[in-house]
């Protein structure tokens, strides 16, 4: 009796477990599907990424080499990789490029729009880091001399702190505020390891 009542019980938790089945089993196939998918569609997504951005790289190196060979003929494929890659950082390394040569040539005011063109088309922190303190030399050569001070109060970070001091005491020097300048060089000293603690002592010597 005990065997038949396990049997019967087994078969009505069959039964029931089948009937819930139909009653929820498409719902269920369909979540199956849509998380199959979403995993596929996932990874199929990520290695398409990682393709996109590998060719992006070996994009970026060819131009630059080209760029780099002969920057005044070459420039247009620089602006053109930026235009066509303006999502990516590289599209920003190649703007940082170009600023470069253009204020080794003393254009300075071309390296300007360069630069400001870069600082608002990406949000990576370091980036944005880098091409303030590049802009604010810029705008220092140009005599602009606020609006390089007001760039360098925008970086932050202990990493940057040295150069961000030493340039802010050179500003400062050309403003002929040379108590501020003091106080900025003395904290670059601090920041700064032995090779280059004799230089800013000659930018106070000369103070």
């Amino acid at each position: 009796m005990m065997s038949e009542y396990l049997n019967q019980t087994e078969e009505q938790e069959f039964n029931n477990v089948k009937k819930w089945f139909q009653e929820n089993g498409t719902p269920i196939l369909v979540v199956i599907c849509v998380i199959s998918l979403s995993v596929f569609g996932w990874n199929f997504w990520k290695n398409h990424k990682l393709q996109a951005t590998q060719q992006t790289s070996t994009n970026y190196q060819a131009v630059m080499t080209s760029y780099l060979q002969n920057p005044e003929k070459n420039q247009p494929l620089v602006e053109r990789f930026i235009t066509e890659n303006q999502d990516t950082s590289y599209a920003v390394f190649s703007a940082l490029e170009i600023a470069k040569q253009q204020v080794e040539s003393a254009q300075f005011e071309k390296a300007q729009a360069t630069l400001q063109n870069a600082l608002t088309s990406t949000q990576d922190a370091t980036l944005q880091n880098v091409i303030r303190l590049r802009l604010a030399m810029v705008d220092y050569q140009l005599n602009q001399l606020d609006d390089a001070l007001n760039l360098l109060s925008q970086v932050e970070g202990k990493a940057w702190d040295l150069r961000k001091q030493l340039l802010t005491g050179d500003i400062l020097v050309s403003k002929g505020d040379k108590a501020a300048a003091k106080s900025a060089y003395e904290q670059a000293k601090q920041n700064a390891p032995a090779s280059v603690q004799s230089l800013i002592d000659m930018r106070l010597n000369n103070l």
